[in-house]
């Protein structure tokens, strides 16, 4: 079983390229401080958090949850170096908040089960409860209430005046979770938490999934 993500080292008054560690799974991660907000290194999580996987495998699915790496200047990559995040030899460094390291790792060693939401707590097309399996008609369609899997549920459309409908890039199995988003915009951070976590489940194979022990 997975064990639970500890919390990470607060700081007040985070000042810019500020060196921290936090702990993910227990595994002391290297973070620093980059337009304001805390961020971990993407390769050393790979390296020890997640490295039974590929690094297509982590691409992939980092891209599938929508988690934009930021770049590394210079400075920021020697400052990683000193701190043991990177080997010498690197020459870029990806980094991700701390926020979006625990959906992806989630994403690779967290059980499959629904997510914890709010009591009374549903989408309007989609029903979290329904969602057991990739292939769940877990969404109901507004307007002619039949039931879809999310994949499918994309290409379904009805003509309307005031409906927008933009075909989706491709047919493939990660393809809803880039089309399918919130209508509220700015939408509460227990709503969007949620959203996240309902997409990383069913993320990809059935690899067995292992924690590196502590060192």
């Amino acid at each position: 079983a997975a064990q639970p993500l500890l919390p990470s080292v607060h700081h007040s008054g985070l000042r810019p390229n500020q060196v921290s560690e936090t702990s993910l799974y227990g595994v002391p991660i290297v973070s620093l401080v980059i337009d304001g907000k805390e961020r971990l290194c993407l390769a050393q999580i790979s390296n020890t958090l997640l490295k039974n996987y590929s690094y297509n495998e982590i691409h992939n699915r980092r891209v599938a949850l929508g988690i934009t790496c930021v770049q590394c200047t210079p400075v920021q990559l020697e400052l990683l170096r000193r701190a043991g995040a990177m080997p010498i030899s690197s020459r870029r460094c990806g980094m991700i908040t701390k926020r979006e390291a625990e959906r992806l790792c989630k994403s690779f060693l967290g059980e499959h089960s629904p997510p914890k939401l709010p009591e009374n707590f549903a989408f309007d097309v989609f029903i979290p409860a329904r969602y057991n399996s990739s292939r769940a008609k877990c969404i109901k369609c507004s307007l002619c209430s039949m039931y879809f899997s999310p994949n499918k549920f994309i290409f379904h459309s009805h003509r309307s005046p005031e409906a927008r409908y933009l075909q989706p890039d491709a047919a493939n199995f990660n393809s809803w979770r880039r089309h399918l988003r919130l209508t509220e915009k700015k939408a509460a951070d227990d709503i969007s938490h949620a959203w996240e976590d309902v997409k990383a489940m069913f993320n990809g194979g059935s690899r067995k999934r292992t924690l590196p022990r502590p060192p």
